[in-house]
């Protein structure tokens, strides 16, 4: 049954277990044969389909491929377009895409691992004028802070829009970003007392996590993710240089150029720490397992990317967590799911853990609308048709 109070809710917001395997010293012969995965219930599966198709109709992109994988049934897997408007090729799961502001669930995961560790001495309350004693109210502003999106830091809006569609291959620098969210008129609230979404806020994590580690943010997530997730079709990848196969991106974002233009070569040194992921359908499943597990966090870490919300979290139950949006229930407090959604000129994405089914949702589409919203349209009609055994929209089981 459609749920679209849920869904209403959770559009305005915008760990893989390592098992070790042993060998059986029993003859194979004799070993019973391994037990088939059940298929997804057929109803829920043509319901699906029949929800991708019409919120692909509706969003007008190119193409999108979308997963749901629900332990102990057959995942669903699905494409519908194309990734290349001039080759006319079809959308395909292996093909590479960007994924935009999901990359602040990746780093934001790789602080909160250093900072369980200990080596580098960091702590969610240490104010950031240690490393940018100049940036404004610096001596307020606390790592738990930038995490949350609650330093009051102004958001790069149509500002930055401007200076992608001037120059989409720049290779400003993460200090100079840095630099133009200083000069970027604050929200009205003191640090720490609203919630205000800025991607200003992760490249100063990332440059703090570089200060304090003596390593470069993307070997970080390299060691410390991508290699042990073996996520071998991600990359933390500024230049943002696509690997074959991979889907092209159309943007209707610059007005004075083609209605859409071919992104896929743009740079996304403007995203940097908050949005120069890229991935593939199959490794953002494998992301999303490992978000919801708290893949490589200690108990404490773990328990303050969910406790440690913003101020304003909605009545509904969504906030801005520790690098993550979560949502739980607001009459049990129960986590229900974490998600995050992702844009770069072009590109769509998104990833969402279920907390009570340990289900994941994706989806990766490859153009804008010129709003950078509309992937939306698909994740909404998706999300209308999972049922409450899928994706609980209220939950007791944390208090028992």
């Amino acid at each position: 049954m459609r749920n679209l109070k849920r869904v209403a809710v959770a559009i305005a917001v915008v760990a893989v277990a390592m098992l070790s395997g042993c060998i059986a010293t029993t003859n194979a012969a004799s070993a019973p044969p391994p037990a088939a995965t059940p298929p997804l219930d057929p109803e829920l599966r043509e319901q699906l389909e029949a929800a991708l198709d019409e919120g692909f109709e509706a969003s007008g992109m190119p193409g999108v491929v979308v997963g749901l994988w629900v332990p102990g049934q057959a995942e669903w897997v699905a494409a519908r377009g194309v990734s290349d408007l001039d080759g006319n090729v079809p959308m395909d799961r292996a093909n590479q895409s960007k994924i935009g502001s999901i990359t602040k669930t990746v780093v934001g995961t790789v602080a909160l691992q250093v900072m369980g560790d200990g080596e580098a001495g960091l702590t969610l309350d240490d104010t950031i004028d240690e490393w940018y004693p100049d940036f404004p109210l610096a001596g307020e502003i606390t790592v738990r802070m930038l995490m949350n999106m609650s330093s009051g830091i102004g958001p790069p809006g149509q500002a930055q829009l401007d200076r992608i569609c001037a120059d989409p291959h720049s290779t400003i620098t993460p200090d100079e970003m840095i630099a133009i969210g200083a000069a970027t008129p604050r929200e009205a609230y003191a640090p720490g007392e609203g919630n205000t979404y800025s991607g200003y806020n992760t490249f100063l994590l990332g440059r703090i996590l570089e200060h304090t580690t003596g390593t470069d943010l993307g070997a970080l997530i390299d060691e410390r993710l991508m290699v042990p997730l073996e996520m071998t079709r991600s990359r933390f990848a500024p230049d943002a240089v696509l690997a074959e196969p991979f889907n092209h991106g159309y943007s209707e974002f610059c007005p004075l150029m083609p209605q859409p233009t071919d992104t896929t070569d743009w740079t996304n040194h403007e995203g940097w720490a908050a949005g120069a992921m890229l991935s593939t359908i199959d490794d953002l499943h494998t992301w999303g397992l490992a978000l919801g597990d708290g893949y490589g966090l200690t108990p404490e870490m773990l328990a303050a990317r969910i406790d440690d919300r913003a101020p304003g979290t909605t009545d509904a139950g969504y906030g801005y967590g520790l690098g993550v949006s979560v949502h739980v229930d607001p009459a049990t407090g129960c986590l229900l799911d974490l998600n995050h959604s992702g844009a770069e000129p072009g590109y769509g994405a998104h990833v969402q853990y279920f907390e009570g089914s340990g289900a994941v949702f994706a989806l990766i589409g490859n153009g804008d609308g010129g709003t950078g919203e509309e992937f939306f349209k698909v994740v909404k009609e998706v999300l209308t048709v999972l049922p409450t055994s899928v994706a609980a929209t209220s939950s007791d089981a944390c208090l028992e």
